[in-house]
Formats: C-alpha cells, structure tokens, sequence
C-alpha cells in the first residue's frame, strides 16, 4: 500500500476535513492519549514506518528505501499497540517523566486515489519535545500517510515519517505523530 498514488486533490471541504483529523490527532498525543489515538485513529492493518535515510549524491540513482529496508522503526497494529501499551507501564525511562512534546504540522496536502475511500496525505512536521527541566529536542521533518474513510471518520492506514536530520544524537525517538 505504499506504492498508492495519489490522483486528484481533494476538495476544499474534504482538505478541512483531513486537516480538522490531523489536528485532533496531534492534541490527542499531545495530550498521552495514546490508547484512545490507538482505538480511534490507527487502523488494524496500519504500518508505521520511519526509514533510515541517507544523504546520497544527486548522482546516485539507487532507489529510496523501502519498507523491507532499515528503518528507526517499521511497526504493524501490534507493535504500535505493544509501544502505547509500555507508555502505561511506567517502564518507560524516557518517558518517566513524561515529556511534553508539540507537534506542529503545515503544508498539508491531501489526495484522492483510485480508492474511493483511500487518501494519500503530505505533512511537513516539527516535534518539539520538552522533558525534565533543561531538556529540549526538536525534530523536523514530513510524512506521508494513507487515510481511509471510515464513516464521517479517517482511520490512519500507513504512516511514513522521515526526518531532516540524517543522524541524531537523541535518545528518545518515542512519538507516534
């Protein structure tokens, strides 16, 4: 499903539509509701993925990576949920005590595909995390999700997030956003 292309843009009330769903999704993490974002927003058949970059030559003609290949992680519903359920533990060292992260999201572009109920989104990213008293990250980027129509509701199908910054000198890359 990563290969679906987008076709025409959506409407302006379908682009307010999906726009309205990115938002409530970022104050839902915003807010660690993660369990409800997991029930209300994440598909069964989801596949997160957040692939390892490399900066390459404009010379370089290899493909991207795809999501057979190294990635920060490449998760399905069970793995995504097995995270969000660790977030509850107290388990969790870089999330105890828990960070306060932003997720800012701009230049959202939204298409149709040849699934009547599939929509391929673009987002560019920024996750500002707050933790402690003194720590701050921040992590720039876009990603592409596929979002499926499910009623008057999107169900989030693929998420694919890469980030600017090829290397990190980070610990803590637990964001679902």
């Amino acid at each position: 499903m990563h290969d679906i292309q987008p076709t025409d843009r959506v409407s302006l009330e379908e682009h307010y539509a999906i726009s309205q769903h990115a938002y409530a999704e970022a104050r839902m993490l915003q807010n660690h509701q993660y369990k409800e974002w997991l029930e209300e927003i994440v598909a069964d058949d989801i596949h997160f993925w957040m692939p390892v970059i490399e900066r390459r030559y404009r010379k370089d003609k290899r493909p991207a990576p795809g999501p057979d290949d190294m990635a920060i992680y490449s998760d399905d519903y069970s793995e995504v949920k097995q995270r969000v359920d660790r977030m509850y533990t107290g388990t969790v060292w870089m999330e105890d005590p828990a960070s306060d992260i932003k997720y800012l999201l701009t230049n959202i572009e939204a298409f149709h595909t040849d699934q009547a109920d599939l929509f391929k989104v673009y987002t560019n990213v920024a996750y500002i995390r707050h933790r402690q008293q003194d720590e701050r990250t921040e992590h720039v980027g876009s990603r592409i999700d596929l979002l499926r129509k499910v009623g008057d509701k999107f169900q989030l199908v693929r998420r694919k997030i890469t980030l600017d910054a090829r290397v990190t000198v980070y610990k803590n890359l637990y964001f679902f956003g």
